[in-house]
């Protein structure tokens, strides 16, 4: 069974891209545009964090699926101390 925090924050992504999916007007290349700003920023952010934020598979997941949002997520969570 997967940890509390990896259940909790698989539903968030996924509520997250069911509303981002189900709103009116979002294109498809706007998702992936958005998703490849958010994996790109992760890393431009380790670059100037000390310690970096680690780059697993569930924080390249999350960029790419909130993209910009998800970055934003990585990174709170991150500055507070949760790791993933």
């Amino acid at each position: 069974m997967k940890c509390p925090m990896e259940l909790i924050i698989l539903i968030v992504v996924i509520a997250v891209v069911a509303l981002v999916l189900l709103r009116g007007g979002t294109s498809v290349a706007g998702l992936i545009i958005n998703g490849i700003v958010g994996v790109v920023l992760i890393f431009l952010t380790n670059l100037v964090l000390s310690p970096p934020i680690p780059i697993t598979l569930i924080t390249v997941l999350i960029c790419a699926i909130g993209g910009v949002l998800g970055w934003l997520i990585i990174l709170v969570l991150h500055l507070v101390g949760i790791t993933l």
